[in-house]
Order: C-alpha cells, then structure tokens, then sequence
C-alpha cells in the first residue's frame, strides 16, 4: 500500500505569496530620479500627478503605475544653417517692405511644470514649440522694414520675440530663459544698394559739414576784418580830434627813435 505525502498545509500559500513578489519585481515598482530631472506619474486609477518625482529614490504602485522622465535643465533650440547639431536651418520670414530675412538664432528655455508638459503638449514637446517659435519670428519681423534690421532694430525685434514666445508656452508648463537673434541675413542685391546708399549719404554729409565749416570760417574772417576796421576808424578819429594823439602811435611803433631823429640839430 502506497504512502500518502502530506505537503505542509503553508505551502500553497508560500507559492502565492512568491509568485506576487515575482510579480512585483518584474513590474520594477523602484524608480531613481537622476539630477536635473523630475518623474511624472501617471495611474491607470487617478491618471497624471500634479506633484512630479523629484531627484532621488522612490517606489511606486507596480502594474498600473507609469512613469516618465523629463529634462528639467536649460536647453537650447537653434535653428543655423549647416549645423547637424541645429535644430532646423535657419527661419525664413519677410520684412513690412516684402524683403526675405534669413535668421539665425537660439531659444533657451525649460521645463519647470512636467505634469503640464506631459499633457498639454507630450513627450515631443519640442517639436511642439517650434510651429510657436516660426509663426511669433513671422509676425514680429514684419514689422519691421528691411532696412531697420539691416541697421538698428534688431535688438528691439530679439526682445519682441522673447516676450511674445515666452507669453505663449508659459501656459503649457515651459518657462524661456532667453532669445538670440544671433544674425540676420538679407538678399545681396538688397545689401549692395543699402551699403550705396550709406555711402551716398556720408559724402553728402561730409560735403555739407565742409560748407558749414567754410561758412563758419568767412563768418571768422569778417568779424576780424571789421575788428580791425573799427580799430583803424577810431585810430583816424583820435588823429583828427587830438593831433598829439599821432605821437603817441609813433612812440608805439618807433620808441623815442624818432622823436630823437626829429629833435636832433
């Protein structure tokens, strides 16, 4: 007759109690949150949390928990020509007079609300920025004419551009911490005939500070003629009123010279 086994009555419950921490671990319920990152959480029961992971460690409800990691740092979207570290090439948009205008520039900017990244704009944010970045850049630089951007109007158009992107992304969780226009390239007939005309007109002025100078130095001339006119008169006027007074202009010029010539025997 066969011998019954009789399994210890805890068994099945030691099997179940290993098959949930199997579970468990293979769900990875740990998360570790490096620096210069925050976790957003997201549960199949309460969707996103408000309140991201910042760094450190951190455990988390396994199997209806996710969890993605986003870049709190400063980055930098720059759009350059022939840059394979650009983010696109350089943005093409057209002045109040109609002129096309190159730029080259960079924005900077940072994630400081995860949780509303995440679920106003996703994962690929950025290229959710950028459709933001090119219509703002388009409507500020027309504006603008040509010739103000070629000369002394970028820096007011840099500082529009920040304002008005930084207003836009704001709500979406994304704070800019700056924006460069780093250079504007225009159409080279356009330049040749800015450069002529700046050339033209330093030589007009320089022609009409010269007439205002020689101007001027007429204007010198006749007062000191009139001057010495003045003199002259007075001098005749003395002479004729006071004939003594024609001594004392020869004492001036000769000393006593000629009075001694005109006293000697």
């Amino acid at each position: 007759m066969a011998t019954r086994v009789e399994l210890p009555r805890w068994l099945p419950q030691g099997f179940a109690v290993l098959a949930g921490v199997l579970v468990v671990l293979h769900a990875n319920p740990f998360r570790f949150v490096e620096n210069g990152q925050n976790l957003v959480v997201f549960t199949w029961l309460g969707g996103v949390s408000r309140d991201p992971l910042p760094p450190g460690f951190h455990a988390v409800t396994p199997l209806i928990t996710e969890t993605v990691a986003f870049d709190i740092r400063t980055k930098a979207m720059t759009w350059k020509d022939n840059d394979p570290e650009a983010y696109a090439p350089r943005l093409v948009a057209l002045s109040r007079d109609g002129q096309e205008i190159r730029m080259e520039m960079t924005l900077n900017y940072r994630v400081v609300d995860a949780p509303q990244v995440f679920t106003t704009l996703g994962i690929d944010y950025t290229d959710r920025i950028e459709p933001i970045v090119r219509s703002v850049v388009a409507s500020e630089a027309s504006g603008f004419a040509a010739q103000d951007l070629y000369s002394t109007q970028r820096e007011t158009l840099q500082a529009r551009i920040q304002e008005q992107i930084a207003a836009y992304v704001q709500p979406f969780g994304i704070a800019v911490q700056n924006f460069l226009l780093r250079d504007v390239a225009f159409d080279p007939d356009f330049v040749a005939a800015i450069e002529a005309k700046t050339i033209a007109e330093n030589q007009l002025a320089r022609k009409t500070f010269e007439i205002e100078q020689a101007r001027e130095d007429a204007k010198s001339i006749i007062s000191q003629a009139k001057a010495e006119a003045g003199s002259l008169a007075a001098k005749a006027t003395a002479l004729t009123q006071n004939p003594d007074y024609l001594k004392v202009v020869q004492s001036e010029v000769l000393g006593e010279t000629l009075e001694t010539l005109i006293i000697a025997p």
